[in-house]
């Protein structure tokens, strides 16, 4: 004997959503909706479901933050007098100090302003064209990120009336220190080399040697701020990148050159002059007004006022710098990059001697 239920009974539930309904179709298009999906993923994480008209109430605060978002983005910043677009706020902020802009306001009556991206106007849209093409025929090429300016900081947004105050909000804010600062002979220079870095190459200070780059400047900075990076590699190979801007010559014995190779005395029989073995040197007296001349062959750049102010700040500040050995390795270190950086440049010419496809005899015999 058939067990026979009642037809009102017969009902075809779901226990992801708690609905129930009379008809196996209605049930099995409700499997294909995104309410059972949205219920589906949270049921995965302990969490109970949601009505449809809640459901349906998200889906439209989703489309409208996602509309507020494309709006948002419909206005780039745009400046008239360098003819050129920014991806971001901060771009667009970093360029209006930079002395090309401000040479373009001299020279130029427009006006800066923000422009819409997407305009409706056929005119906007010849205008925009010719723009374009300007920019692109011009000689002069430039990315759409600027360098940090010296008196800005390399980790926030906070801008200083002078290199003085900048170091000194980075020392005493983010704990930032130019390591072997009383060898530093171009401080200005290093500043500006680390603002390119970050601002244009949006590389860490600390760690940009691993080649990690980040999308844009804000990235960068928040990554030095969160990560504790907010200080100066200066070691192994990087210390090649920064020898412009060093002079560690004062740290050599008795003040001599590093890379200077010692030659046997020779006598030379010229005419001109004579070389003792002991190392004196006598010369003729038609010369006499040649070597009364007291000419330094080998210049040494001397630390700017400036450089030793602010050295002597970050000496009250307790910085000390490192020790005679270290400063001594960080020297070898230096020799020996620079000459296995000649060796490689020499290697990289003589294999571009060799890319000739054809050999021409010079001369018939």
């Amino acid at each position: 004997m058939r067990n026979l239920v009642p037809e009102k009974m017969m009902t075809f539930t779901c226990i992801s959503c708690h609905v129930a309904f009379k008809e196996p179709n209605i049930q099995r298009e409700h499997y294909k909706t995104d309410w059972h999906r949205y219920n589906l993923k949270r049921k995965v994480v302990d969490l109970p479901p949601v009505t449809a008209e809640v459901f349906q109430q998200r889906v439209l605060e989703q489309r409208a933050q996602a509309n507020q978002q494309e709006a948002s983005k419909s206005l780039t910043p745009y400046c008239n007098y360098c003819k050129k677009k920014f991806g971001s706020e901060k771009s667009y902020e970093n360029h209006l100090p930079s002395k090309k802009h401000q040479d373009n306001i001299l020279n130029g009556p427009k006006s800066v302003n923000k422009k819409p991206e997407n305009s409706d106007s056929a005119e906007n849209e010849v205008a925009r064209n010719e723009e374009v093409e300007e920019e692109d025929d011009s000689d002069e090429w430039e990315d759409d990120d600027e360098a940090i300016p010296v008196t800005s900081c390399l980790f926030c947004n906070h801008k200083s009336d002078s290199l003085e105050s900048s170091l000194k909000h980075m020392s005493s804010e983010h704990s930032f220190f130019i390591p072997d600062f009383e060898y530093v002979v171009d401080v200005e220079g290093m500043v500006t080399y680390l603002g390119e870095r970050v601002g244009q190459g949006h590389i860490c200070t600390w760690c940009g040697h691993l080649g990690r780059q980040f999308p844009s400047t804000e990235a960068v900075q928040k990554h030095m701020l969160d990560k504790g990076h907010c200080k100066m590699f200066h070691e192994g190979e990087v210390l090649l990148e920064y020898s412009d801007f060093y002079d560690f010559s004062t740290s050599y014995p008795d003040g001599g050159d590093a890379n200077e190779e010692v030659e046997p005395n020779v006598i030379n029989d010229s005419g001109f002059e004579l070389v003792l073995p002991s190392g004196s040197t006598i010369g003729h007296r038609s010369l006499n007004r040649y070597y009364r001349q007291k000419l330094n062959p080998n210049p040494r750049p001397v630390p700017t006022r400036a450089a030793i102010q602010h050295g002597n700040y970050f000496k009250a500040l307790g910085w000390t710098t490192s020790t005679k050995e270290i400063v001594e390795k960080k020297v070898r270190d230096i020799t020996f990059m620079r000459k296995l950086f000649l060796k490689n440049q020499l290697g990289v010419s003589v294999k571009a001697n060799k890319l000739q496809k054809h050999f021409r005899r010079q001369v018939d015999m």
